[in-house]
């Protein structure tokens, strides 16, 4: 299984990047990597004796997460480090200049992967790691 990697910086910066740059209608969305379900747990883990069980699929959970779906790929352009997903409406779109797609099938977790290494670095990038929050600063949330 995979799932997207978003530190709350990067969720916020989201937020403001379409607050300002988007146009009515539109979507933005994170270019954003992912990992595999294990990878995370083996980089949150490390070197520590914590036992891991594999349960497999629970009933109504996805393998990939699907960030622009394929409906959706046909009306998505690149904004900098984001897609913005155009809106479909006529009246939304009629004022809009022709831009080229950013992309060609569906945005998923399974498009981006990190190996073990490259979630160990981004999770530490991020101070995503066990040990991270400090108990003498308090924060929780970065």
């Amino acid at each position: 299984m995979t799932r997207f990697l978003l530190s709350l910086n990067q969720a916020v910066d989201t937020v403001f990047a379409a607050l300002k740059n988007a146009r009515r209608g539109e979507i933005y969305v994170p270019n954003a990597p992912s990992a595999t379900v294990i990878n995370i747990a083996r980089a949150l883990i490390g070197n520590r004796k914590i036992a891991t069980k594999t349960t497999g699929i629970r009933p109504g959970e996805k393998l990939h997460e699907i960030m622009v779906s394929e409906e959706e790929v046909h009306h998505c352009v690149k904004r900098g480090a984001w897609y913005a997903i155009r809106p479909m409406l006529p009246e939304l779109t009629a004022k809009l200049k022709a831009e080229p797609n950013a992309l060609k099938r569906e945005f998923s977790s399974a498009d981006n992967v990190l190996s073990l290494a490259g979630t160990i670095k981004l999770l530490k990038q991020h101070r995503l790691m066990p040990g991270d929050a400090g108990a003498d600063d308090g924060e929780l949330l970065r």
